[in-house]
């Protein structure tokens, strides 16, 4: 899941080129698979085919050698030759040299009944003499090499006499004192054998065909010499198909046949590199082609970046500086397509939603404008039905003096309050006011109510702030806490300011319990219906209204054991009174 969540992470230029890479890797797969086993095929035909060649070239030996030795058993019985080889001594010249013609007629039918046969030869102990294919007359007799073809071969069955590096196929007729009446022999061409090895063997390779005493070979042009030992080492590895062996480095392909009638073995040699390199050719082919879809898809996907990818995230941007609020956002783009389309739409919605904040931020300020308005008209009459009924009964004591002081406080109390050319005062101003009225209160409850009231400090004075914020909390600690009590009551009033912002306190000791706080901060910050708006909940709202959630009323149980207000106003969002 991490992995899926994380390429779906992928910009859209990266998962362009993975989608094409994953679809092209199964079919590089396939198509190697493929090569692979297509290659397996061609080198078992190859094979395959080297082994027939192989198999061919032997049955052509044993069928030229076996009609060969089967013809030579049949003239064994010729008519002359017996004559020749028992009775020359009684024949007439005339019958000895007609019969010695036909005898040589007969070889020379011999020879020619095979290209293998380099030479067809009768010897004939008893003249002395020799008949053979490649004489025009008789020959005389050569002893050593009659000596040698006499002897018999191993086993018997072996029809080939090997002497001096020429083969022979023998067939003696009659013994007489360990002698033959006559010999008849065929000497194998050995230039023939080697021309037709060259026919059977491809370019580079090699043929070995051997018996026990004598090996022919075909040799390749770059093929290695061979030698005796070598046959001897290659002979005694039983061929298998596809099987390889390694000379001088060079790997081949090795092939063999074994003629039972003959004792002959035939063994073909290819190079493998001969065989595989229009496979390795294909299969690096098949690399490049991969290789160059590759390429194809990098630039496939470079030019969807440049067609798509690029024009989209253009679009991401925008979106982006539209929500961090900034509406001064116009895409220009010169073609008429689909992402034409979707800019100037951009466009318009951006400068339709900009017309729409600015009326929708208009209308805000009108109807806070109008709440604030509201509020500041909630006074409560209250207080002046008190402050009429006190100057009436210091009227009657007479009390001048204190009736000019409570006169001159309610003057500055109403000069203050029936302002409405600002919606604001400083923080003096405000102080001076909320001061005034607890002036006038202290003159009501007497000697029942003590007020501590501290300056506001200089640095705070100027601060401008909505007007009548600290009246109507002073108001309610006397009107739900401060009235009630027979003696002893206190408020006090201070002021402390930082660097952040300004805090003022307004804290009573008429006792409130906890719960009761809770409820209070509860409907504060809206988690209770509120049906009666207060003066606290007007002043709490006018703060946030003003200087947002940060400002606003912190309410507690206090160290004097009744409501404790705290005013919380942040000072970036204030500004000096001029």
């Amino acid at each position: 899941m991490w992995l899926i969540r994380k390429l779906g992470s992928l910009p859209i230029l990266p998962k362009i080129a993975l989608t094409f890479l994953l679809v092209l890797t199964p079919l590089f797969y396939s198509g190697l698979k493929m090569n692979e086993t297509g290659s397996d095929i061609v080198r078992q035909e190859i094979a395959s085919s080297l082994s027939s060649r192989v198999e061919l070239y032997m049955n052509i030996l044993d069928s030229e050698f076996d009609r060969t030795v089967r013809f030579m058993q049949e003239y064994v019985n010729d008519e002359d030759l017996m004559k020749l080889s028992t009775t020359s001594e009684v024949m007439s010249a005339t019958e000895r040299t007609s019969a010695v013609l036909r005898v040589k007629s007969q070889m020379d039918l011999l020879k020619r009944s095979s290209t293998f046969i380099d030479n067809a030869t009768v010897f004939i102990p008893m003249m002395n003499r020799v008949v053979s294919s490649n004489t025009n007359a008789i020959a005389d007799f050569d002893d050593d090499l009659f000596q040698a073809l006499t002897e018999p071969s191993d086993p018997l069955t072996y029809p080939f006499h090997i002497w001096k590096e020429r083969v022979f196929i023998v067939i003696p007729y009659g013994f007489l004192d360990n002698s033959p009446l006559f010999l008849l022999a065929v000497e194998i061409s050995n230039k023939e054998i080697t021309t037709r090895l060259d026919q059977f063997t491809p370019d580079d390779s090699m043929a070995v065909l051997s018996n026990r005493r004598m090996v022919w070979s075909s040799l390749g042009t770059r093929a290695p010499k061979v030698s005796q030992e070598m046959v001897t080492q290659l002979f005694a590895t039983e061929a298998e198909a596809n099987q390889r062996i390694a000379i001088d480095g060079v790997n081949y392909l090795i092939a063999s046949k074994k003629s039972e009638i003959l004792e002959t073995n035939l063994l073909m040699l290819v190079p493998s590199e001969q065989v595989e390199q229009p496979l390795e050719r294909y299969r690096n082919w098949v690399f490049i082609l991969y290789g160059a879809s590759i390429l194809i898809t990098i630039v496939f996907s470079f030019g969807m970046y440049r067609l798509i990818h690029r024009p989209i995230m253009l679009l991401v941007r925008s979106f982006r500086k539209i929500e961090q609020g900034r509406f001064d956002v116009s895409i220009e783009y010169p073609f008429q397509d689909e992402f034409g389309y979707l800019y100037r739409q951009l466009n318009a919605m951006v400068r339709e939603l900009k017309r729409l904040i600015q009326e929708v931020y208009e209308q805000q300020y009108r109807t806070r404008l109008a709440e604030l308005k509201h509020l500041q008209s909630q006074i409560n009459p209250h207080f002046l039905y008190n402050t009429f009924f006190i100057l009436y009964r210091m009227a009657k004591q007479d009390g001048n003096e204190r009736i000019m002081g409570l006169t001159k406080h309610l003057g500055d109390y109403f000069q203050f309050i029936t302002r409405d050319d600002t919606e604001g005062a400083s923080l003096a101003s405000e102080a001076a006011h909320a001061k005034s009225y607890t002036e006038i209160q202290s003159i009501r409850f007497s000697n029942r109510i003590t007020i501590r009231f501290s300056d506001v400090p200089p640095e705070a004075e100027r601060i401008f702030l909505p007007r009548l914020i600290l009246q109507p909390l002073i108001e309610n600690a006397f009107v739900h806490s401060l009235e009630k009590k027979a003696s002893g009551g206190l408020l006090e009033v201070d002021f402390m300011i930082n660097e952040s912002e300004l805090r003022i306190r307004v804290e009573d000791s008429g006792g409130i319990d906890v719960e009761k706080v809770a409820r209070l901060q509860a409907m504060l910050n809206g988690q209770q219906d509120v049906t009666v708006t207060t003066g606290m909940i007007n002043v709490h709202r006018r703060l946030q209204i003003k200087y947002g959630s940060k400002a606003g009323l912190q309410l507690s149980r206090g160290d004097l054991g009744g409501l404790k207000i705290v005013v919380v106003i942040p000072l970036q969002e204030v500004k000096p009174h001029a």
